[in-house]
């Protein structure tokens, strides 16, 4: 028996040494991370981490050595192969990074939640432990929440990551035969707070279409803190790192507690450049960490009727999430796919809440999506005839 326990104590000794060893390292490479050599861009005090030298091994290199250049931490290869995988294949790619950011005349803005007709039973869904259906006018996807009010170092959501294929912009069909020219928009990103708090940090793709004409479709790839900064394009030699419909962006936005510095790494897997992005803090109440989201959005704003609206959204056909996972301070891992009552399912309605016009198709964790990924897709008027503004 005394054998026994003393084996017992060694092993928990044993694991609790390995428990100390990895919050050090982790703590070893957030500090790596915050004081990374950056260079300045043309807005603000906005900079963008050092590349790392020709001949760099991603794929071979120490967390330090990642955390040194703005690269995402390598998955645990046996824990979560998929996820290594499309790391992996990400770290392969780069080819080049960014130089710059471009502040636009949009931004993205919080959740702007509504009261939509009642399309289902939100106490039954509570009482079931299914997550609860809501409606927004600029948001569909999901998000995962909790309850605080503040930062806590242990709970508040510190990264959420997701890769996406650049969905198609078209205007909807017929919309320019309407009389309804746009410009149509949609974003697709995922980030930090938003959902119940007034910033966002966050990283996607927009998709820009209107009635001008073939060729009259854009795409770009921005980063984000609302309300510090509007939507900042990605810059590479001057001009618009490329964007094409079907290129896969990997996003992973981290966040900070309050007023620090947030950032943001983008990369376009098909192209082969990248870019981790610091954001410090100019204005707005600061980083909570109680939600990390999905989300397809229509950006801010035009003005209608001497009112600030969110642009008309596109038909934008599918947008598609994969990856798609958010974590805390703790390490908790939440999917895009929980089925938890604090997971939100987000439909977006026009500005009359008389339709949908984006949401999940695809929610859960089972089926084609399961919980890493998540489908999303434009409805009613967005798909034919045009919504206003």
């Amino acid at each position: 028996m005394r054998k026994f326990s003393a084996t017992l104590c060694t092993v928990t000794l044993l694991f609790a040494s390995a428990s100390i060893a990895l919050a050090q390292d982790a703590e070893t490479i957030r500090a790596i991370f915050a004081s990374a050599q950056k260079t300045p861009t043309s807005v603000g005090s906005v900079s963008i981490f050092a590349g790392p030298p020709k001949g760099f091994n991603a794929l071979g290199a120490t967390g330090e050595e990642l955390a040194r250049y703005g690269l995402p931490q390598r998955p645990d290869s046996q824990a979560e192969p998929q996820r290594y995988a499309q790391w992996a294949r990400a770290m392969s790619s780069i080819r080049y990074r960014a130089g710059d950011v471009k502040a636009l005349p949009r931004h993205s803005s919080p959740a702007k939640l509504v009261t939509p007709p009642q399309t289902g039973n939100a106490a039954a869904q509570a009482i079931s432990n299914l997550p609860v259906t809501v409606g927004s006018t600029n948001w569909s996807g999901v998000a995962n929440v909790n309850k605080l009010t503040k930062w806590n170092v242990n709970t508040s959501f510190d990264e959420v990551q997701s890769i996406f294929v650049v969905p198609s912009a078209y205007t909807p069909i017929n919309a320019c035969a309407n009389g309804i020219t746009g410009p149509f928009l949609a974003s697709v990103w995922n980030g930090i707070d938003g959902y119940n708090s007034g910033d966002v940090v966050q990283g996607g793709v927009e998709t820009y279409s209107d009635c001008g004409g073939a060729g009259d479709n854009a795409y770009l790839a921005w980063v984000e803190w609302y309300p510090s900064y509007p939507e900042l394009e990605i810059v590479c030699g001057g001009v618009a790192c490329p964007v094409t419909p079907g290129d896969s962006l990997y996003v992973v936005t981290y966040a900070t507690a309050g007023t620090a510095a947030q950032t943001v790494f983008v990369e376009n897997v098909s192209a082969g450049w990248e870019g981790t992005f610091s954001l410090p803090y100019v204005q707005g109440p600061g980083v909570i960490g109680n939600s990390e989201e999905q989300v397809v959005e229509r950006p801010c704003c035009v003005v209608v009727n001497g009112i600030d609206e969110p642009y008309a959204l596109n038909n934008y056909d599918y947008a598609y999430l994969a990856e798609a996972e958010g974590t805390d301070g703790h390490g908790t891992v939440f999917y895009v796919g929980e089925q938890t009552t604090s997971t939100y399912v987000i439909n977006m309605y026009d500005d009359g809440i008389t339709q949908i016009i984006s949401e999940p198709i695809e929610q859960g964790s089972a089926g084609n999506a399961g919980k890493y990924m998540l489908w999303v897709s434009d409805e009613g008027c967005a798909y034919s005839g045009g919504c206003t503004p």
